[in-house]
């Protein structure tokens, strides 16, 4: 994890430096550039600040052994759903989202109705029946 924040950290500070060199370049006239380029520094530093707490209050990680070896890292990462068919639909729904960003606004709010759905259901499935805890 010590790889991953420092990782975080230097891009947040790369992406904010280049950011100013490119506001200072187009005379921050640039509508686009430069806010994205502030965003992406933003989210870096959120990363970096969110591994720094979470590595406070775990233990050290087989990633982080200068020594280990790769398959010391072998495990399970999560839960997951076998045969879950709720983030096809959620595709589908994106999908039919993004198709009516470029048609019209009425069918971008009519998607977002079995997107919300699909969604809801994704985050509830190990709340019942056969997954449930």
């Amino acid at each position: 994890m010590r790889a991953n924040i420092g990782l975080f950290g230097g891009l947040g500070v790369f992406v904010l430096l280049v950011a100013f060199i490119y506001g200072f370049w187009s005379g921050f006239e640039d509508m686009a550039g430069f806010p994205l380029l502030l965003l992406t520094a933003g989210m870096a530093f959120m990363l970096w600040f969110y591994l720094r707490m979470v590595a406070k209050n775990s233990e050290v990680l087989d990633s982080d052994n200068p020594d280990g070896e790769i398959e010391q890292m072998a495990g399970n990462y999560g839960e997951f759903a076998p045969w879950s068919w709720w983030p096809l639909g959620l595709g589908f729904s994106a999908a039919f989202a993004f198709f009516g960003l470029a048609i019209d606004w009425w069918v971008f709010f009519l998607a977002l109705i079995p997107g919300l759905f699909f969604i809801t259901g994704w985050v509830l499935e190990f709340n019942r029946k056969r997954y449930a805890h």
